[in-house]
């Protein structure tokens, strides 16, 4: 196991559920991948704006506020459509693999 890895943390958790949906491993449209690019950097902009570093405490807590915020409006992950939530998700999950917090 990679330092740092923790299979059974949220970001690991969430990276499994949502890679099965999402474009984690996989070549995917272009218009996807600039979706996600876009996203991810409105993830670092804001943890950046907080004065914090990309760690894995800090996307865990992005993370858990991103989901209790979604949570409060009543959105859930059953739809099978990339609408902004699921976009800002794989984004989280995208910079977890890219910083080696998943595999």
């Amino acid at each position: 196991m990679i330092r740092g890895f923790f299979a059974d943390g949220p970001l690991a958790r969430l990276s499994l559920e949502f890679g099965l949906f999402g474009p984690l491993n996989t070549a995917t449209a272009p218009w996807l991948i600039a979706e996600l690019d876009q996203h991810a950097a409105a993830v670092r902009d804001s943890i950046a704006a907080e004065g914090a570093q990309i760690t894995r405490r800090s996307l865990t807590s992005y993370l858990r506020g991103f989901m209790d915020g979604c949570r409060e409006r009543g959105w859930h992950s059953s739809s099978a459509d990339y609408d902004w939530e699921t976009l800002r998700v794989l984004a989280v999950c995208r910079l977890a693999k890219e910083y080696g917090f998943v595999r």
